[in-house]
């Protein structure tokens, strides 16, 4: 049995020690009883909560490999260096986890601009990197040997809801979009060519992440009398003034949805409350919630961490799955094996089907699995497509 499925049913909880180390080698490789994977992630600053995120789903997935026996007996340890989430601190924070050897990969990242800064410093030293979260199609569409994607790209997200549009075409669709890497990304390759090759009448409305008035660009939104208003936010803070901001302006339209990321974390439901209710979120996939394996790390994580876990835990707990299934295949424990083992990585987890392919333009990419979700009574729950729903999608019912 493989480490993937020996862990994922092991219920104890052990903290990770985070080792940081400065030793340069150009053929880095694990020595003694660990092997260690680095992560650059916000561990301060204003998106602190992602990076928390991420840290405890990869203490949970590496303490559940350790207690399975490890990776042919070496334990596993984790490596967090703080991004802030900003993209200059990122480069020097990739370059310090890059120069210990003991280090045989990287993952994290988590927003788009930190996860373009790590995966060129990855490439440059020679480092496997596997995205896990940052979601910019460019990461994978650069030809880097060394990147690699379990994740969908920001272009991806739509890609159910576009399967939904297809079914049931809207007239029409006010897209209030973030001006960054992000809103680019969901616009230039997921929304633009079915824009272009349906009849829908489609609008953007642009805003700067962290604006504080979103109601004039709302009433701005009205005033198309839009079918659908697709909101593309970066965070939960974002995601929860939008809602706010419709509110003020009485916008009523049949569906809100969001592109996944602001909208599909439980800060949204928790800062937006009521107005949370019934709004969409399309992106990537939550894992099938009837699963045996899928629901043991809910509730698993759920007990041990006080909240549950949505897109950004199960995309880093599966992240430590992928990666030490790869040094278990790997010839020798050095960073051009693991590389080697990434390339023939066929798994399937509770985030899906991993494998990397090269296909559309992206390199090294994983064909990521996507879902529409809604938020009822609180709680995201599927709605579509139809095999995977857990209940009939609910329109909106107006504020009142």
């Amino acid at each position: 049995m493989s480490i993937v499925k020996k862990g994922l049913i092991l219920f104890s909880f052990v903290f990770i020690v985070l080792i940081i180390s400065g030793c340069n080698s150009e053929n880095a490789s694990s020595e003694g009883d660990t092997i260690k994977i680095g992560a650059v992630l916000p561990m301060t600053g204003g998106n602190a909560v992602f990076g928390e995120k991420f840290e405890q789903a990869y203490t949970m997935a590496a303490e559940e490999i350790n207690e399975a026996g490890g990776v042919n007996g070496k334990e596993i340890e984790i490596v967090i260096e703080d991004s802030e989430g900003d993209a200059q601190n990122a480069r020097s924070a990739t370059e310090k986890l890059v120069s210990d050897d003991g280090i045989l990969a990287l993952t994290g990242g988590r927003s788009s601009g930190v996860t373009l800064v790590e995966a060129q410093v990855a490439e440059e030293n020679q480092i496997p990197y596997l995205i896990d979260h940052g979601s910019s199609d460019l990461a994978t569409m650069e030809g880097y040997t060394y990147v690699y994607r379990l994740n969908p790209t920001a272009g991806m997200y739509p890609n159910a809801l576009l399967d939904y549009f297809n079914e049931n075409p809207p007239e029409s669709i006010a897209h209030i979009n973030v001006d960054n890497a992000f809103g680019e990304a969901v616009y230039d390759y997921g929304l633009q060519g079915y824009v272009e090759n349906s009849d829908v009448e489609y609008e953007m409305f642009e805003y700067t992440a962290g604006e504080l008035d979103l109601k004039p660009i709302m009433e701005q939104a009205k005033g198309l009398n839009p079918e659908v208003v697709l909101m593309t936010s970066g965070n939960d803070n974002d995601a929860a003034q939008l809602m706010m901001a419709a509110n003020e302006a009485s916008l009523s339209p049949e569906l809100f949805v969001g592109t996944g990321a602001g909208h599909s974390i439980m800060g949204f439901a928790e800062q937006a409350g009521d107005l949370s209710e019934t709004v969409l979120t399309a992106g990537p996939w939550h894992g099938d919630k009837n699963d045996e394996e899928y629901q043991a790390f809910f509730d698993k994580f759920t007990e041990t961490y006080g909240n549950e876990p949505g897109e950004h835990e199960i995309e880093g707990y599966t992240a430590i799955y992928v990666l030490a299934d790869a040094f278990e295949r790997a010839e020798e424990l050095n960073r051009e094996s693991v590389l080697s083992a990434l390339d023939s990585t066929d798994l399937d987890t509770i985030f899906g089907p991993i494998k990397f392919e090269d296909f559309d333009g992206y390199t090294n990419q994983n064909r990521a699995i996507t879902d529409v979700s809604q938020w009822i009574n609180g709680k995201m729950v599927t709605v579509y497509p139809e095999d995977q729903a857990q209940q009939e999608l609910v329109p909106f019912q107006g504020w009142d």
